[in-house]
């Protein structure tokens, strides 16, 4: 049966199956699915609890795993690991976008149009898990679903890329580098692409939904486009 052929119920046993979670009251998934331009019984108050449900996970997560690490780097890794980019990337994994219920202003034949939308509702999805059935369930919801973003995590990646490039390119007395963002427009996902500039040379490019993140993975590909360079 075609997923538009389905029933709201048959939709949300598929997702429940996606996400291996089997929920003793679907009233609760229904709300984390449902966005306030759809209805005045929506997601917001499960994203609340969600984020910090979330945020207490994996705080715990990287408290055990980085013993030794001091809280300022715990901190920058687990702000990594929370945004809204790794929200999206999750709710990707989940093809959570099509068991979304939003206002029609709000999609259109590409989809959702805000990515924001989507991202904050993984966290209503954990806030709902948590209510529905506790922190044991919350918690395996999480490290199961943010097991590829844990598995790439790299400490050494936990600062700021464009902090660390600026010190670098300083550092070499090269000047500042340089940013230049386009904005591709709604239709786009992600948004907004940018290129990092060093020494009037192009270095690295990246993508994001918001400038700051697309300004981030260009200097993330600056920084390995100048090591490389430099053992070459």
């Amino acid at each position: 049966m075609p997923k538009h052929h389905k029933t709201v119920l048959q939709l949300q046993q598929d997702f429940e199956k996606r996400i291996g979670v089997r929920f003793t009251q679907p009233n609760l998934l229904t709300r984390a699915l449902t966005h306030c331009s759809h209805s005045a019984e929506h997601m917001e108050r499960l994203e609340f609890l969600g984020d910090a449900v979330l945020g207490l996970v994996i705080a715990e997560y990287l408290h055990d795993l980085f013993p030794d690490e001091a809280e300022g780097q715990l901190s920058r890794l687990r702000a990594g690991l929370v945004r809204k980019e790794s929200l999206y990337k999750v709710a990707q994994n989940w093809n959570l976008e099509i068991y979304l219920h939003v206002g029609d202003g709000e999609r259109s034949a590409q989809g959702v149009k805000s990515s924001s939308i989507v991202a904050n509702a993984v966290e209503a999805v954990i806030g709902a898990v948590f209510k529905d059935a506790g922190w044991s369930a919350a918690r395996d919801l999480i490290l199961k679903a943010w097991k590829p973003l844990l598995k790439s995590m790299d400490i050494s990646d936990a600062r700021d890329a464009k902090s660390h490039l600026q010190e670098y390119t300083q550092g070499k007395g090269w000047g500042l580098p340089e940013y230049k963002v386009c904005d591709l427009g709604v239709d786009y996902k992600p948004r907004f692409k940018a290129e990092c500039w060093v020494k009037n040379k192009l270095y690295g490019t990246g993508v994001g939904e918001r400038k700051k993140l697309a300004e981030l993975e260009a200097a993330k590909q600056t920084l390995a486009s100048l090591d490389g360079e430099i053992r070459s």
